[in-house]
């Protein structure tokens, strides 16, 4: 729920533009999330795999970010420009380091505490319940504030969101831990440890397995900003209006709701069939907006909220299934290490694509982002169907029954 209520691609999105700051800066929020990200992979596994018992740093990050939400939503509500750029700007640097420290240690804790066959069911009813509840939520709080001014209804989910962080503290450390063995400390230097990763990078680049596998992940990236860049070209129209957050909340917890049984589904068939799926929905929802916005009939928040949830759905489905594909193609031996260098190549091409889109959008307008982002959804499913081989025909049934 606070994830939804305080979505950086979705509702800091919306509030920053309400603030009318700069779409550069607006846009640039991706990259600034993604770059805290990968120094916190690299800062933050370490010290991680060290700690024996993790709930309790689990809890306390939940209570830092919640902080610098609501941080935000302060500096929003009683600050001049200058301070709400710099808030924006720190804060989402902060939440986004934050964020891949605890996905870190949840992969840890819930390993350590659940067997697989739990963890799937957490998973899932996680979606499910959290979404419902997160729509009942936005719906409430729009009752109560819906005659208040716009930049105040748009701060108070945030903070709804900031208060949810506090209860998830709370609800975690009520949680028995069982603890798991921590490693120990090696003596080897931060740099000799980044020279050790590159070297190991340019080893599995010389992998055809591994090159095949980069090049599809790297097709998606463009597919994968559709979402902070749908919310992105919706404020831009919408953020003043009395339903605008409260739809695109809506729709992204909906479709939370309604992706997982989905791919769920799908993915019995191939994970192919749900990698070009999801290509498709964000292709043919880009180019919906764009007919609708060169021809200004994108005056209805809905049809704005649709396209999100669109967007979301498929994002979902094709992070679900690149996961998947990997640990099809990779061999036991370079799992690990091929995951690490991947997701820091992936991480750089965000980076520079999200910024590059950011440009275009602060220089031109939003909609050539929407664009490009299409145009590279039909380029992903292009590179999909060149190098993403079909199944065998018993696979289908095998898929089936492990799903």
């Amino acid at each position: 729920m606070a994830w939804s209520m305080a979505s950086p691609s979705v509702v800091l999105t919306f509030l920053a533009v309400s603030m009318d700051l700069p779409i550069f800066l607006a846009a640039a929020l991706v990259a600034i999330r993604h770059t805290a990200g990968t120094l916190a992979d690299i800062c933050a596994a370490g010290p991680i795999g060290r700690l024996a018992q993790k709930k309790a740093a689990i809890a306390r990050i939940d209570i830092v970010v919640g902080l610098c939400f609501a941080a935000v939503v302060l500096a929003v509500t009683h600050s001049d420009r200058t301070v709400v750029i710099g808030a924006f700007v720190v804060g989402i640097f902060l939440i986004g380091f934050l964020e891949e420290v605890k996905s870190l240690l949840i992969i840890e804790f819930v390993g350590d505490n659940l067997p697989s066959r739990d963890r799937m069911r957490v998973s899932y009813s996680q979606k499910a319940i959290g979404g419902a509840a997160t729509i009942a939520a936005v719906l409430v709080l729009h009752q109560i504030f819906q005659e208040a001014p716009a930049l105040t209804r748009h701060s108070m989910v945030v903070g709804f969101g900031a208060l949810c962080f506090a209860v998830s503290a709370a609800l975690v450390m009520a949680l028995q831990e069982h603890p798991g063995k921590a490693q120990q400390a090696t003596k080897e230097t931060r740099i000799e440890s980044m020279r050790a990763f590159w070297r190991g990078a340019a080893r599995l680049l010389v992998e055809p397995w591994f090159r095949k596998y980069m090049f599809v992940r790297l097709s998606f990236v463009l597919a994968g900003l559709s979402v902070p860049f749908f919310a992105l070209i919706a404020a831009e129209a919408h953020h003043s209006s009395e339903q605008g957050l409260t739809a695109l909340v809506v729709s992204s917890a909906a479709a939370l709701m309604v992706a997982a049984p989905l791919w769920r589904a799908l993915s019995g068939y191939s994970n192919r069939s749900v990698m070009i799926a999801g290509a498709a929905m964000i292709a043919v929802s880009g180019i919906c907006l764009i007919a609708l916005h060169s021809q200004g009939l994108d005056h209805t928040v809905h049809l704005h909220a649709v396209s999100l949830f669109v967007a979301t759905v498929a994002v979902t489905g094709l992070g679900s299934a690149r996961t998947l594909y990997f640990m099809d193609i990779a061999p036991k031996e370079q799992r690990i290490a091929a995951q690490a260098v991947s997701k820091t190549l992936g991480r750089l091409a965000i980076i520079a694509v999200s910024m590059l889109l950011a440009a275009i959008a602060h220089h031109g307008a939003v909609l050539w982002a929407i664009v490009a982002i299409s145009i590279g959804s039909l380029l992903a499913i292009v590179a999909i169907l060149s190098f993403v081989g079909a199944p065998p025909k018993g696979d289908a049934a095998q898929n089936t029954t492990s799903a």
